[in-house]
């Protein structure tokens, strides 16, 4: 029989160069590139053969017949291989474990088969013979078709399953093939001459590559190393495996001045540099570019360095200033240590250790190497736990507003309380506002939780009356994040009209950390409320360091001295000199002063015979709900 071999020359041609451009660029070493890499390996194999084999029939007389056996057992392992690994290679794509391990039997069951039938066929005949000197399909020849079929249904059944997975380029790849092969087996055997099968197939060979395959999907652009999804998927590697290895990340403090003072291009520079160095210490497939100015090493600790010896070296390197530009800028690299299985991990913890890691050492600047720990992650769950149910009581309404009453030294009656928000969740039960509110302030949801808050104190002023109650304004705090919206004083100006509420019956108490974030907009806040009527009071005096400057320059009514200076005044003769001189200060700038913590009766004589305004604390009353401070107000009143 003559063959039409022009479509077998040309799909070999585009097998080829595909097989060029994978080796050449830089390939995850992950379990789907394994698979596709064997499976263009039985393509090229199996049109290689398909050619030598259109020769050695042609000269089935001529040639020992061991060598026509040869060239089509090898074509018939290598094309009913490509289409077992074509399976095996959809099976991982879905990247679901116990999917896998089911479709392992699948696939090996067909190989076995195959195998053994391809490999027998000299003996028994049963795939192909060569009676006559003619090329003959054996009586079982039909079952490598049907365990082909077979390979391409069960992708079709992964294709249902697992389509949510896939975008709409992937998912015609994996169809396209799919049919393709079912297609051209079809036409194969209607035009025994045309050799089209091996051209079809290469054609989605790259199609596959550069949608499933892409090795863009793991390389980070700008550091040209391998990227977070390279990073979990060897982890999860590793972690299959149950070997022993240890990730190395670390983020360097201050980088955000290279992108502030020279900019983001001139940071993206930096990034390469550095990713390229540390390529060059470890070797490219260990070195990892997670985002931003952070990165991850992975070592195996039994045949490299150990993690202490991946520190050194990197803060050798970082050790003098790094020099951009003619400039020199100081990089501080910080180092969270997951050590496995010390410390037995899974790749879904990881991201939660490196958050909690980096953010506690960006507190505490002190400390730049954290080694994980089931603490680190149970405080990283907890965390993720109380956002979640601060997500939940945002959306119900569910946050209580709590009231402590604040004693009026010159009327005697309680005049003014604060308003304080409480947490309750039934499995963590009461959560402190001192560890739920930075939580708030850095995911953002402080602004709403704000919001929440003051409606919940006007709803309060408009229900009950407060000249009965004696209560003359109510204190509400304002975050830092708050003071920084510029229509701050209009949002609140619009829920006081809602509820019919006079701007004089509050009192707003904010930090000097509210002036540091964003000036312009604070004093615009104050000086628009403080016309409507609303006073302010500085809250947690003597904790920061530039408080003083602020209440020169701020219009604060009430300044709040805190605890932290009225306790040690009660056991250290320094400090009472310090409460002293401070209490005489503030008088002399004509402020009202609210002393927080007042606990004993002793603290509270003392604090009256210095002058001060106004106390608050445990030994008057501790924050309570809503029903019980009007209780309490009613009681003092009588």
């Amino acid at each position: 029989m003559s063959y039409i071999i022009e479509f077998e020359i040309a799909a070999l041609g585009l097998e080829l160069m595909l097989l060029v451009i994978y080796c050449i660029r830089n390939n995850f070493p992950c379990a789907t590139n394994k698979y596709y890499f064997a499976m263009l390996s039985c393509g090229i194999i199996a049109t290689s053969f398909s050619l030598i084999s259109v020769y050695t029939l042609a000269h089935i007389c001529d040639l020992p017949l061991w060598i026509n056996y040869f060239t089509n057992m090898v074509y018939l392992f290598s094309y009913n291989g490509a289409a077992l690994l074509f399976f095996f290679y959809v099976l991982h794509v879905t990247n679901d474990e116990k999917t896998i391990q089911q479709g392992k039997i699948f696939f090996y069951t067909g190989s076995v088969i195959v195998t053994f039938l391809i490999a027998t066929t000299p003996i028994t005949g049963w795939i192909i013979n060569f009676k006559n000197n003619t090329y003959n399909h054996g009586s079982l020849f039909v079952i490598l078709y049907i365990i082909s079929v077979c390979m391409l249904l069960g992708v079709l059944v992964l294709f249902v399953k697992f389509k949510y997975k896939l975008d709409k380029m992937q998912a015609f790849s994996i169809m396209g093939l799919d049919i393709a092969t079912i297609g051209v087996v079809i036409l194969q055997e209607f035009f025994k001459s045309l050799l089209i099968q091996n051209f079809v197939i290469s054609l989605f060979f790259v199609l596959v590559y550069f949608s499933l395959q892409n090795p863009d999907d793991y390389i980070d652009k700008t550091a040209n190393c391998f990227n977070s999804s390279a990073f979990y998927e060897t982890a999860g590697i590793y972690l299959k495996r149950k070997s022993t290895f240890c990730i190395i990340a670390f983020t360097l403090d201050d980088f955000q001045s290279i992108n502030r003072l020279l900019g983001i291009q001139t940071g993206d520079e930096v990034i390469n540099t550095i990713a390229a160095y540390l390529q060059g210490l470890f070797g490219k497939l260990r070195v990892y570019h997670l985002t931003g100015c952070r990165y991850a090493i992975i070592i195996d600790t039994k045949t490299t360095l150990s993690a202490d010896e991946v520190i050194d070296v990197i803060n050798v390197y970082f050790s003098e200033p790094y020099k951009v530009n003619d400039m020199e800028i100081p990089l501080t690299p910080c180092f969270c240590v997951l050590d496995y299985p010390i410390f037995d991990f899974t790749t879904e913890d990881i991201n939660d250790v490196l958050e909690y890691s980096f953010h506690e050492m960006k507190q505490n600047r002190d400390i730049t190497v954290i080694t994980a720990t089931d603490d680190a992650l149970k405080e990283k769950r907890r965390e993720l736990k109380i956002i979640d149910i601060m997500k939940r009581a945002i959306r119900n309404e569910s946050f209580q507003v709590y009231y402590q009453p604040i004693y009026n030294i010159k009327t005697g009656t309680f005049t003014s309380a604060e308003a304080l928000i409480r947490l309750f969740d039934d499995e963590l039960g009461f959560i402190s506002p001192d560890e739920f509110i930075p939580m708030a302030e850095e995911n953002g949801m402080i602004i709403k939780i704000g919001e929440l808050v003051f409606r919940n104190v006007c709803r309060f002023l408009k229900e009950n009356d407060t000249k009965k109650l004696r209560l003359e304004y109510v204190e509400i705090n304002l975050s830092a994040i708050q003071c920084m919206q510029d229509n701050l004083s209009a949002q609140l100006t619009e829920i006081m009209y809602e509820y019919g509420i006079s701007a004089s019956s509050l009192n707003f108490e904010i930090t000097e950390t509210a002036n540091s974030l964003n000036e312009y907009a604070l004093r615009k806040n104050m000086r628009d409320l403080i016309n409507k009527g609303a006073s302010f009071s500085m809250d947690d005096y003597g904790t920061g360091f530039a408080t003083a400057n602020y209440l020169i320059t701020l219009p604060m009514s009430i300044v709040k001295i805190d605890k932290s200076i009225l306790w040690p005044a009660m056991k250290n003769a320094e400090a009472l000199i310090i409460l002293r001189h401070t209490v005489k200060m503030l008088k002399a700038l004509n402020k009202m002063i609210v002393v927080e913590g007042v606990e004993t009766e002793n603290m509270r004589d003392l604090l009256i015979e210095m002058g001060v305004d106004y106390l608050q604390g445990y030994l008057y009353s501790k924050p309570v709900p809503e029903d019980r401070f009007i209780q309490f107000l009613t009681d003092a009143a009588v």
